[in-house]
């Protein structure tokens, strides 16, 4: 008798394989995780941000006797929290900075004799803002009635409140 010889892939054969490709390729997208990625990567964004601000704050009293400028640049001083504005000269500009964090603040300073000082590149946004166009930041600024300063993120992915202290 002759024995025929099939040379190929049965149907279930190819099945297997193809479920055993679709479950490698889930569990490497479950492992990547592209979300928590970029939720990771925005939050060491906005640490780097508030930390430049805190440095470029102390840097500014520092070599300026520590006069403190809150009061000329527009943040009411005392125990409050104040939205980082980038200034536009406009009156409306304080109330679309309040509207990013408006739990958390009471005003806007605007930080601009700290660029202007070079004591810091630009005035930083947050990732998820606006890509820099408007003047929310995204970050606010509290200074107590000791004059101890904190710069924090009104924005966080899951970890705990992004803020310095200086």
């Amino acid at each position: 008798m002759n024995k025929i010889q099939n040379k190929g892939f049965t149907l279930v054969e190819l099945i297997i394989v193809v479920a055993i490709i679709a479950l490698l390729a889930a569990a490497t997208f479950v492992a990547i995780n592209p979300a928590k990625r970029l939720g990771e990567a925005n939050d060491a964004q906005r640490w780097s941000d508030v930390t430049a601000i805190a440095d470029a704050w102390v840097t500014y009293l520092a070599e300026n006797s520590g006069t403190d400028a809150t009061t000329s640049v527009g943040c009411i001083t005392g125990n409050i929290n104040c939205m980082i504005g980038t200034y536009t000269g406009t009156a409306s500009s304080t109330a679309n900075a309040d509207a990013a964090c408006a739990s958390t603040t009471n005003g806007t300073i605007w930080l601009d004799p700290l660029v202007d000082g070079g004591y810091i590149g630009s005035i930083p946004f947050d990732p998820k803002s606006s890509g820099g166009t408007g003047t929310t930041t995204g970050y606010y600024f509290h200074k107590d009635a000791n004059g101890v300063v904190a710069v924090g993120s009104c924005d966080k992915y899951q970890t705990a409140n992004i803020q310095v202290v200086r």
